[in-house]
Order: C-alpha cells, then sequence, then structure tokens
C-alpha cells in the first residue's frame, strides 16, 4: 500500500460550497485516502492578496474548519497554488497584471495574448509571491505544499527574460533559480515543497539543479499507462518514474478520474519504480460535474488498498450506491470507462464537422447507448442521497453521448450527400435542450449557494442550441471544402489556415483558420468539412491555398474544393515535403512544417513561419460536378 493516497479536488477553476467538500472528505476517508489535495490556484484571499471578491474565493475561517474536519476523518489537507503557470486567476487583477510575461501586444507561444503565466524576472514577483506562500502556508499544518509548476508554456519570452536568459542553458537555470527560492520559503515554513515534473521534459538541465528535498509529481492522463509520455514535445517515452529515483528524487504518481481504468493502469506501471504517494486528480469543472467521475475516484482508493478490480469495483459500488447489483455495476463501469464528456467540446463546430478517416464509430455509440440503457433499468435501486445524485448526472453524460451521435449521424450523411433529415436533427436539438434544463437543475440543487458562480448549463444553453442551428443552416446554404489531415501526434500545437480563389488573379477568401486535429488521441487520420457561403458572382474555387504554422506540423493528405480535386501544384511556401502527395486520394501525406514540436518550441520564429501549398483546383466537369 502507497503511503500517500490523495484525492484531489479543483477548487481553482470551479468553487464548491464547504458542504459539498466535507462530503467528498467522507467518502474519500471511507474509500481509504488519507489526505485531500486542495487546487486552489487565486480562491485564498490573504493579507498580501485581499482584491477577490466576496463569493469567489475562501476565507482563512472556512479554510480552517475543512482542515479540521478533514483531521478528524484522519485526512491531512494539501495545498495547491500554482506559481508560475496557470496563474491568471491573479494576473487578471490590476494590481498584479504587470507581473505576467506577455504584455502589451505580446502574443504567447500559442499564438494567443493570454496572460497565464507569471514572469520569473520581474522584480516585484517575489515580493508577492512569497508573502502570498507564507500566509497560505500557515492555514494548513500538513506537512506538504504544492507549487505547481506545470505547462508554463509562456516562458522567457519578454525582453527582460530574453536577456537574463538568452538560451536552453539560461532558460534553464532561471527555471531552477525559481524551485530553489520557492523551496527555501516553504522550507521556512515548516513545508516539503511538491511540484508537478512534466517542464523537466523541456528542461532537463534544470532538474539536475535543484534540491532533492523537493517531490516530484509525475502525470499520465492515457487510459492505459504502459510507460512515459511526454506531454506536448513529439510524444516520446522515458522511463522518468525511474529516472527520478535514479536522481534520488521522492516520486508521486497523478492519474485523473476522465476514464475508469486509467488509475490502475498507472499502478501498475509504477509497480517496483520506488512510487510513494498517489493523487487522483480531477480537473476543470466549470462546466461539469464531479459526481459523474466520483465512482471512479471512490473505486481508485480502493485499489491503493490492495484490492482486485473486482472487488474494487464492488466495494465502490456498496460505498456510493448500497449496492453490488452486477447490472447496475456494469452499467456505471462502461460509462466511466468511455469517459464522461467534458466541456461541450463534442457540441464544437469543429467536431461536428470533422470525423475519423474511416468514419463514425458505431462501436462508441453503441456502448453509450448501452451504458444509457442499463442506468436506466436499474437507477431504481438507488432512491435518495448521494448515489441517487451520481447515477442521474451519470445517465445524463451518456444521454449527451447519445445526442452527439445522433447529430453526428445525421449532419455526416448530409455532408456525404444523402438527403438531409432536418426533422431528425430538430428533434436531436430538443432532446439536448431538455438536457441542458435538467443539467442546469441539477447544478442549482448543488452549487446553488455558490452566489458568485454562474450556472454554466444555462449560461451556455442558447449558445449550444444555436451552434445546432447553425449547422443546420450551412448543409442548407454552405458549400464545403473537405480537407483529410494526418496527425500522428495530438499534442502538437498547429495552426491550419484554409483559403478559396475564385478567379485565377482574384483575391483569396480565407474560410478557416485554427487547430484541425483528431479528436481521438489514438487516431492519426482525420476529415474536416470546412463550410463557406458563396457570395455573389463567385463560381466555383479555382484554386484552394493550405497554409500550417505553429509547433509540431501537420500532413496534408487531399482536399476537395466543392467537391473538386487538386490538379496541379501552383507554389509551395516554407517546408512542405512531397507535396505531390496532395494530388492523389489517398493517406499519404505532404507534411508541413517541422516535425519537430521541440524545435519550434525553442525557436519561436520557426513556430511562426507558414509552410503551405498552393493547388490548381480542377473544373466541375472534370470532377464530375454540375
Amino acid at each position: 500500500m502507497m503511503q500517500y493516497r490523495w484525492a484531489q479536488m479543483d477548487l481553482g477553476s470551479q468553487m464548491e460550497s464547504p458542504d459539498f467538500i466535507r462530503r467528498y472528505m467522507d467518502q474519500a476517508a471511507k474509500a481509504g485516502y488519507n489526505g485531500i489535495f486542495l487546487s486552489l490556484a487565486g480562491r485564498v484571499r490573504t493579507a498580501s492578496f485581499p482584491y477577490p471578491p466576496d463569493g469567489q474565493c475562501y476565507t482563512e475561517d472556512e479554510l480552517r474548519g475543512l482542515v479540521d474536519h478533514a483531521r478528524g476523518l484522519g485526512l491531512e489537507v494539501v495545498p495547491c497554488v500554482p506559481t508560475l503557470g496557470h496563474v491568471g486567476q491573479f494576473l487578471k487583477f490590476p494590481q498584479l497584471a504587470p507581473l505576467a510575461e506577455v504584455q502589451g501586444e505580446m502574443k504567447g507561444r500559442f499564438g494567443w495574448g493570454v496572460r497565464d503565466s507569471y514572469c520569473p524576472t520581474h522584480p516585484r514577483l517575489y515580493e508577492f509571491l512569497l508573502p502570498y506562500l507564507r500566509e497560505v502556508a500557515r492555514i494548513f499544518p500538513g506537512p506538504f505544499f504544492h507549487v505547481g509548476l506545470d505547462e508554463f508554456w509562456d516562458y522567457c519570452l519578454c525582453p527582460r527574460c530574453r536577456e537574463k536568459a538568452p538560451d536552453l542553458a539560461g532558460q534553464a537555470a532561471l527555471f531552477a533559480e525559481h524551485v530553489e527560492r520557492l523551496r527555501q520559503c516553504l522550507k521556512e515554513c515548516g513545508k516539503t515543497m511538491m511540484m508537478w515534473s512534466d517542464m523537466f521534459e523541456y528542461y532537463p538541465e534544470a532538474q539536475e539543479r535543484i534540491s532533492r528535498e523537493v517531490v516530484l509529481v509525475d502525470w499520465q492522463y492515457q487510459e492505459d499507462v504502459r510507460r512515459y509520455v511526454h506531454h506536448l514535445f513529439d510524444a516520446f517515452s522515458e522511463d522518468r518514474l525511474a529516472l527520478n529515483g535514479k536522481m534520488g528524487f521522492t516520486t508521486f504518481i497523478a492519474p485523473a478520474e476522465m476514464t475508469y481504468r486509467n488509475g490502475e493502469s498507472y499502478l501498475a506501471c509504477a509497480q517496483g519504480k520506488g512510487v510513494q504517494g498517489f493523487i487522483n486528480t480531477c480537473w476543470l469543472k466549470y462546466d461539469t460535474s464531479l459526481l459523474r467521475t466520483l465512482p471512479t475516484i471512490i473505486y481508485n482508493g480502493y485499489l491503493l488498498q490492495g484490492l482486485a478490480p473486482a472487488e474494487a469495483t464492488g466495494r465502490m459500488m456498496e460505498q456510493l450506491f448500497g449496492t453490488r447489483d452486477p447490472l447496475l455495476a456494469s452499467g456505471v463501469t462502461l460509462a466511466l470507462t468511455m469517459g464522461p464528456p467534458l466541456h461541450f467540446k463534442a457540441w464544437e463546430k469543429n467536431a461536428l464537422f470533422s470525423r475519423d478517416f474511416r468514419g463514425l464509430s458505431t462501436e462508441e455509440r453503441e456502448e453509450a447507448a448501452t451504458a444509457l440503457e442499463m442506468l436506466r433499468q436499474r437507477c431504481g435501486l438507488v432512491q435518495e442521497g448521494l448515489g441517487r445524485e451520481i447515477l442521474l448526472d451519470l445517465m445524463d453524460a451518456m444521454e449527451e453521448r447519445t445526442i452527439v451521435d445522433d447529430l453526428r449521424e445525421g449532419i455526416h450523411a448530409a455532408l456525404d450527400g444523402r438527403p438531409l433529415q432536418e426533422e431528425a436533427l430538430r428533434q436531436a436539438q430538443g432532446r439536448l435542450a431538455c438536457l441542458l434544463d435538467r443539467l442546469a437543475a441539477r447544478w442549482d440543487r448543488w452549487r446553488g449557494g455558490l452566489s458568485a458562480w454562474k450556472n454554466s448549463f444555462r449560461e451556455n444553453r442558447e449558445r449550444l442550441l444555436g451552434g445546432v442551428s447553425q449547422a443546420l443552416a450551412e448543409l442548407k446554404e454552405c458549400r464545403f471544402v473537405r480537407l483529410r489531415l494526418c496527425v500522428p501526434d495530438g499534442y502538437v500545437v498547429e495552426k491550419v489556415g484554409v483559403s478559396l480563389q475564385f478567379s485565377p488573379q482574384g483575391p483569396w477568401r480565407r474560410i478557416f483558420h485554427g487547430g484541425a486535429k483528431p479528436q481521438d488521441l489514438n487516431h492519426a487520420l482525420a476529415e474536416f468539412f470546412l463550410p463557406y457561403r458563396p457570395q455573389a458572382g463567385e463560381g466555383r474555387p479555382v484554386a484552394v491555398k493550405l497554409e500550417a504554422s505553429g509547433m509540431g506540423g501537420v500532413g496534408f493528405c487531399h482536399v476537395l474544393a466543392d467537391g473538386c480535386a487538386p490538379r496541379a501544384i501552383r507554389e509551395v511556401m516554407g517546408m512542405v515535403q512531397n507535396p505531390e502527395h496532395l494530388l492523389v486520394d489517398n493517406v499519404n501525406f505532404a507534411w508541413a512544417g517541422s516535425q519537430s514540436t521541440r524545435e519550434a518550441y525553442f525557436h519561436p520564429a520557426q513556430a511562426e513561419a507558414i509552410h503551405g501549398v498552393v493547388l490548381e483546383v480542377a473544373p466541375p466537369e472534370e470532377c464530375g460536378r454540375p
């Protein structure tokens, strides 16, 4: 049994009421956890950080009350405050905005102007940060304090940082210096510092420099963890758990509750590697629910006690639902293995108008429908309490999947040239409206006391329903460019641009610019249907321009502009390998950009460069078009 077994709550992205946090602690303690990991971000108002308004933060007294409740359950409470990236909740206040790395008209590494990272060379950073850490540390009596340090993408971009750290070695040294200042501050507070370790993938020299007193927390969120896979950088593998041990670091592992088997497989992967702790993370509940994934967290708690998976599932079912009914257990685990939908992503137009190269997944459609039916048949066994709320929310999660599946099936039938079944799509839209109303009512029951927090389902209702109406209108009124892509690494951060020309010397009209990659990281090939409305006087496209910029590159396989294929290459821009593959309708690809995310990450000019191809489009009569 691991010494440290902690369950997380991400209160930074979505506050929960103190009452619900106590209920969560109760369930975690029953499942064998001995710690609660609170990701707080800017939710703690103190003397040095007095800016958050009432209702958007916790008072010190509220947090001390939670610590007392946890102590009575045998739980340690561990705070986490981000200290380099993911600090937008601090930087949004004018008093702290000057501490951001991205200032003025600057763009971050992903081309955004979002201010989400501190500038580590700002002369006032530590004047704010260190006192704040001391104030938060005083609230929590336990020995650990986590300082984040994951995903600080906008690092060493400003002129001051570039002067102090002009090369990779300098950036690594600055990172290590930042870690050491935090560690020393927390050590003076009687705390052992913890941090996420993913940024050592990019700055391995920094890991060699830091004190071995720092506890490293490695995270892997794929369902089947067979190896440590890098985050963002070229997705290559290394045995980082073994590396941490060899270098003398204490290591924790951190799966997520997004799928049922992630924690189970990560535990198996970590066996024999000296891992001392387990943090079951759960992130970004700002427009979803912790209820629908709570069974996974409880299941992992029983796994951590050494129970076999079948018995751990049984104990989870008893604890939350008061029954081991096999059909209900199968419905719950099937739904959780699929992963409940998150953040309305399936409703975005890119998702509705794209699919895997081989088509839509009938297997996933059947799984969602089966899980929903099993839960509906057996939910009567659980009539009240937390278990009932979990089941209702899990059923709604599966119904959301079935609605999306029905919408996608109807949309793609129309995209493939079959008659548009508008009435069926309108019915799916009506089911979505009812679903959002139910979810909004559940939010009110669960989070209604959080007066300063908007009901995400009610706030997004009209946008989501309007998105379906827009998709229907575009199916009837628009023409489409069909683009096939190959993206072997789903973590690339590449922007794709598609433009059309309607006469040989005419202007270009851009119809798409944004991210385009497979929704499932296990698939490399995807097709996107990009709508455009014909304008007065426009005929068929005579040329199409495909562009890529960013980090990681993209493979352009084939393109059809209003059903017409390319017949010649007019121009190649930047780095493009094998552009001739675009003239053949298959899965071979013309690679645009560098194949290395790492190269572009450390060389912003390379990430900003445009790589692409201009293709002449065959006239309609050559393509069999009217």
